[in-house]
């Protein structure tokens, strides 16, 4: 089966199990994007499933603006934006 990426919010204690989890790694990216094979955990949860096209403009979106300190241990990145790209399906 291959990666899905879906958007919906954490809402907290129980939503992810350890049961969902060890059956298909779910992993939490900005803008309230989740990536998973797990497609039983996305509609318990009751999350919208995304193009890769898609999610990512919801990542940027939600890092738009944010940059890295100007006390960053990494001296490159200090005041630059902050990205995050998705895994690839």
């Amino acid at each position: 089966m291959a990666l899905k990426y879906y958007h919906t919010t954490n809402t907290g204690k129980g939503f992810i199990t350890h049961a969902e989890n060890e059956s298909a790694h779910i992993a939490g990216h900005p803008g309230e994007i989740w990536t998973t094979e797990n497609t039983t955990w996305a509609s318990r949860v009751g999350a919208t499933e995304k193009t890769q096209v898609e999610a990512q403009t919801l990542v940027d979106t939600a890092l738009s603006g944010s940059v890295y300190p100007d006390d960053h241990e990494n001296e490159e990145l200090r005041g630059q934006q902050v990205t995050h790209t998705l895994p690839s399906a």
